[in-house]
């Protein structure tokens, strides 16, 4: 049996996590997003920004980790595909979350230098 592909929103609320460890629905992921968007606009969550940003890149570097061990047990033939394809799967999502984050925040300080006081 396949392992199911940990949803990136959780991990990252989580902290770091092994990526093959994690195993979550995507609708439980969701709903865990969308409350930790909530606490975060509201000002009700005690993690701040720069925390969340640290355990996001922390989880992708254990992630990509993750994947590279498990690539070089399937070379040696110690681990199945399967599971080296959900790692690399899980690897290249948060990659790509942590690039659009990366992204939206440099627009948004872009936005604010362009203001006039």
């Amino acid at each position: 049996m396949i392992p199911a592909i940990p949803s990136i929103s959780s991990a990252i609320a989580a902290g770091a996590s092994q990526a093959a460890s994690a195993a979550s629905g995507a609708a439980s992921g969701a709903a865990a997003s969308g409350t930790a968007a909530a606490q975060a606009t509201t000002g009700t969550s005690s993690t701040s920004f720069s925390d969340l940003l640290g355990n996001a890149i922390d989880s992708l570097d254990s992630s990509q980790q993750a994947a590279t061990n498990l690539s070089m047990q399937a070379a040696s033939g110690n681990a199945s595909i399967a599971d080296v394809t959900v790692a690399s799967t899980n690897a290249d999502l948060e990659t790509q979350l942590v690039t659009a984050v990366r992204d939206k925040a440099v627009t948004a300080f872009n936005s604010i230098m362009d203001m006039s006081a």
